[in-house]
Order: structure tokens, then C-alpha cells, then sequence
């Protein structure tokens, strides 16, 4: 079980959220200022869309009628899934297709395995790790077909690597509070005493 929790902490905000400011750092570096401010407001508004369906959760018990077992969308698998891929298609700008197609597959295999781990420790269900994944891969989608085709590839990855190694100290590797902070915001919202718990065991 260790090795699943080692896998869904890349998954985690406190992972994600500073390789997403990395990315756009790097965008920036490379003077794509378009395309960074594109994926701060795609990436954002993937992030909104799973806090919206939480609280929706949490504060109203709101959940859609034909997605079994749902208490929001999965904000590891959608995170990562949107992060993941996308750096796959910036690391391969400017190559050869074969080396994107591959990039994209071990990017494909590592959100899998995100979202395997959010089921193997029993923290979200099906339904929810799927919208995530689904979630996450439509925001990479929408950024990257918006890229312009210059065959120019971005400079200063080791720059974007460093960035990102510099944001995540902060972390000391632990989870971000995510949770209870959207917890203590759905009641607060609601004027609940309790927030809305997840009803079926998974």
C-alpha cells in the first residue's frame, strides 16, 4: 500500500498546483505568454470544476443522478491527468512525432496509475476517478490543439524542472489539506452543522 500512496501523492495538489505554475513559468521563459495565460485559465478551470462538484456535494448532498457512488469529481486524477499530459506535448515540441507518441503514452500510464491509487486506498470510486481523468484530459486537449505549429521547441526545461523542484519544498512531501478546507467551506456555505458524507461503503 505504501507504493499506491507514493503514486497518488503525485496526484496531489500540493504536487500539482506548482508543476501547473512551473509549466506556465516555463511558457512565460519561452515568451509564449498566450499559451501560458491559456493553461493558468484551463488548468484553473478544471480545478474550479471539481471543488464545484464537492461542495455540492458536501453542503447540498447535489450529485449527478446517473454517476453511481459520486461525492465529486476526483481532483488527483483530474490534476494530474491535465498536468501530466500537457507536459508530455511541451517536452516534444519541435520533434519527431514518434517521441510525442511516446511521451503522451508514459503520460497516459502514469495518470492511470494515479487514479488506480485513489481506488486501491479507497478514497474515491469509479465514477469519480473516471470524470477526473475525463475532466483532466479534456482540459489537456483543449490546451494543446491551441498551440501554434512552429516546430520550435520550448528552451529552458531544465529551468521549468528546477522551478518546479524550488515550489514543492514547501510541501516536506505532505498532502495538501484540500479536504478539510473545502469541508469547512461547504458547511459554512450550507449553514450545515456536518457536511454530507459519502453513504455507500466503497
Amino acid at each position: 500500500m505504501s507504493l499506491w500512496y507514493s503514486i497518488t501523492f503525485l496526484g496531489d495538489s500540493a504536487f500539482t498546483v506548482p508543476g501547473a505554475c512551473a509549466v506556465a513559468l516555463w511558457l512565460g521563459l519561452n515568451g509564449w505568454w498566450r499559451q501560458m495565460l491559456r493553461w493558468l485559465f484551463i488548468f484553473g478551470t478544471a480545478m474550479m470544476i471539481v471543488v464545484i462538484t464537492k461542495l455540492l456535494y458536501m453542503g447540498w448532498n447535489i450529485a449527478p443522478p446517473l454517476l453511481y457512488n459520486f461525492t465529486g469529481i476526483s481532483g488527483h486524477s483530474a490534476s494530474a491527468t491535465a498536468l501530466y499530459l500537457t507536459v508530455a506535448v511541451l517536452l516534444t515540441e519541435g520533434r519527431a512525432p514518434r517521441w510525442r507518441m511516446l511521451a503522451i503514452a508514459a503520460a497516459g500510464v502514469l495518470v492511470l496509475a494515479v487514479g488506480m491509487s485513489r481506488f486501491m486506498i479507497r478514497v474515491h470510486s469509479a465514477s469519480e476517478i473516471v470524470t477526473g481523468l475525463t475532466l483532466g484530459a479534456l482540459a489537456a486537449w483543449w490546451f494543446c490543439r491551441g498551440l501554434s505549429d512552429s516546430g520550435r521547441a520550448l528552451r529552458g526545461g531544465i529551468v521549468m524542472a528546477a522551478a518546479a523542484a524550488f515550489l514543492l519544498m514547501g510541501t516536506s512531501g505532505q498532502p495538501a489539506p484540500t479536504h478539510d478546507l473545502l469541508k469547512q467551506l461547504a458547511q459554512s456555505l450550507s449553514g450545515r452543522d456536518q457536511a454530507y458524507t459519502r453513504s455507500i461503503p466503497l
